[in-house]
């Protein structure tokens, strides 16, 4: 049996060690993660080493690493990141913009911006490997060298560090089968920013797993074809199917979120939130699977040019194979792009296919935008039967939610292309439909101030097996959109997103998308709340604290928390000292251990 001093102490030692963990030295850590507190973090420096590389390394979460400049894994090195690991990239400086003129005498488009300190990336070259598996409870960051890890920091601050690229030697649609990173230059002359091959599937790169990417994106300048020379959140060059990309938040970028060339790359659950110009974007013959796919763009705040952007090759730059194929044309089932009322959905454009199915777009000027202006645009990928456009659900697009405006054959010369578009769009089951969710948000200085609730209706969004993927590397979802009628946003827990206010409370079941009810929703604080559905922030343990030993002069009887102020005959000055030798150290530990699971009575 154990006394009341007892079981004080033991409150104690339980509250030290599941608040913050102890190392094997038995120094305090920080949450789940068994990681040193964030400023307690000490910072390494990480340069390119002349060429040298980071080399075959481990990164821990002791440590928080600094990207100077564009730091390279070469071929051959390993890089492997531990959960809970912080990288931050150091931001550029430009001093100057050079421009061109052309043979005529007119300016060219093309601008190169010259840097005195470039932005700090990483860049797995193509034969290199990153194990960078996070978890729910420890996701890996990458951030910008100013941001203090506090959640203050909004989503309006973009473009702040380079961004973290993956490259392989996937195959790819341009003239020579290869190409090079946008907005990476290899000073060293090593060329470990090209990629591509010959091999349609690749060996693998590694893993990436619940990353979260925020603030990133720089620029080289512009081309003479007026294409900007940016980096993005991430960006997965000719990658093969053997690369694991799961769990991945992309928010904030000053580009897109992210950007796929050519390859086979599988990718699932990953969101691309509030970026600056576009979601997700593939280009250059990418023919790998999505699935769980969640983009939403900041029109508010006048950022978010599509959610979608789907490229097929770089034929305005006179860079693609003389077939045009590999066609960009994956397959994706189970998006949902949320919009703000002006811009477009998805762009396909230069030479795009896409087989997309069971997925929702929600409150866009304009649905899917198919461009017919290359000699193999998306028009002709349709033609082909490589594009298929299946069960996909649409709300709130445009004015009315005519078909014209969810689906239209724009920028082209055919003369019925808007009634063939029409016709493939009606016969393969794609309609308007109320998803009954809340997909409204306010914001103020980048925090949301009025956040979203995403779960839909199980009646209007369910898929009939009928419309299920027959390939078993996809989930058998019976419904429409990324996120599941039953509720568990798999945002939650981990994302930076939900830290900035996105997500509301999820209603089981319901998909109605109510009214939240503010309060503090944790049943072991003071203040809390039965009635609340979305923790404000507001939990305490202070105002309920008091003695709680029955024997103790000053006992409170409605005191939940014993906060050490217990007086009278009896009391004990430390009660976390259970054998009373003036010390709290492994003997008390032991004591406790050995009482352990015995019964308590008065």
């Amino acid at each position: 049996m154990l006394s009341r001093p007892l079981q004080v102490a033991l409150l104690a030692i339980l509250l030290v060690i599941f608040t913050f963990g102890l190392d094997s030295n038995g120094a305090a850590q920080n949450g789940p993660c068994d990681c040193l507190a964030i400023n307690d973090r000490p910072v390494k420096e990480v340069s390119d080493n002349l060429g040298a590389g980071a080399g075959s390394v481990d990164w821990s979460c002791d440590t928080i690493y600094l990207l100077t400049e564009p730091v390279f894994v070469n071929p051959g090195d390993e890089l492997t990141i531990a959960p809970g690991t912080v990288i931050k990239g150091r931001s550029g400086i430009v001093f100057d913009t050079l421009t061109y003129t052309l043979p005529n005498g007119n300016p060219s488009p093309r601008e190169d911006y010259l840097y005195s300190q470039h932005a700090g990336s990483l860049v797995i070259s193509a034969g290199a490997t990153i194990l960078a598996e996070g978890t729910a409870d420890c996701p890996i960051v990458f951030t910008y060298e100013d941001d203090p890890l506090d959640g203050s920091v909004g989503y309006d601050v973009r473009g702040k560090w380079g961004g973290l690229i993956v490259c392989g030697h996937g195959a790819l649609n341009t003239f020579d089968g290869n190409d090079e990173v946008e907005g990476i230059i290899d000073y060293t002359g090593q060329n470990r920013h090209i990629y591509g091959g010959d091999d349609p599937s690749d060996a693998s790169a590694g893993i990436l797993s619940y990353i979260s990417l925020r603030h990133a994106s720089t620029s080289l300048g512009i081309t003479q074809f007026e294409n900007g020379l940016e980096t993005n959140a991430l960006t997965l060059c000719g990658l093969g199917n053997g690369t694991t990309v799961q769990y991945i938040e992309t928010i904030a970028s000053g580009d897109d979120g992210i950007q796929i060339f050519g390859g086979m790359v599988d990718v699932h659950h990953v969101a691309a939130i509030f970026n600056q110009e576009d979601g997700l974007e593939y280009d250059q013959g990418w023919q790998g699977r999505g699935q769980f796919i969640f983009a939403i763009t900041d029109e508010v705040n006048g950022a978010g040019e599509h959610a979608g952007d789907y490229e097929g090759d770089d034929y305005e730059e006179f860079d693609v194979d003389m077939t045009f194929m590999p066609y960009s044309n994956p397959l994706l089932y189970n998006q949902t792009y949320i919009g703000g009322g002006e811009a477009t959905a998805i762009r396909l454009h230069n030479g795009a296919g896409v087989r997309l199915h069971n997925s929702l777009f929600v409150n866009f000027g304009l649905g899917i935008d198919f461009e017919d202006e290359d000699p193999c645009d998306a028009w002709e990928l349709l033609l082909f039967g490589e594009t298929n456009i299946e069960n996909n659900r649409f709300w709130q697009i445009g004015d009315s939610s005519l078909i014209s405006e969810l689906i239209l054959y724009d920028d082209g010369y055919v003369f019925n292309g808007q009634e063939e578009v029409e016709a493939h769009f009606t016969e393969n089951n794609n309609y308007a439909a109320n998803p009954f969710l809340d997909f409204t948000f306010d914001s103020e200085a980048g925090h949301v101030s009025d956040p979203i609730n995403l779960t839909p209706s199980i009646e209007t969004m369910e898929v009939s097996s009928d419309f299920l993927p027959n390939d078993s590397w996809f989930e058998a979802a019976e419904y429409i959109g990324a996120f599941s009628p039953e509720g568990g946003n798999w945002l939650t827990c981990w994302s930076y997103a939900e830290q900035l206010g996105l997500f509301g409370s999820w209603t089981e079941g319901e998909g109605t998308g109510g009214s939240d009810v503010l309060g503090c929703t944790y049943a072991f604080a003071c203040n809390y709340s039965d009635t609340a559905t979305l923790d404000d922030g507001s939990c305490e343990i202070e105002s309920c604290a008091g003695c709680t030993w029955p024997d103790a002069d000053n006992y409170n009887s409605d005191a939940l928390f014993d906060d050490g102020s217990c007086t009278g005959n009896g009391t004990v000055q430390c009660p976390a000292d259970i054998n009373q030798d003036g010390l709290v150290n492994t003997g008390d530990l032991l004591i406790f251990l050995g009482s352990f699971g015995e019964a308590c009575v008065n």
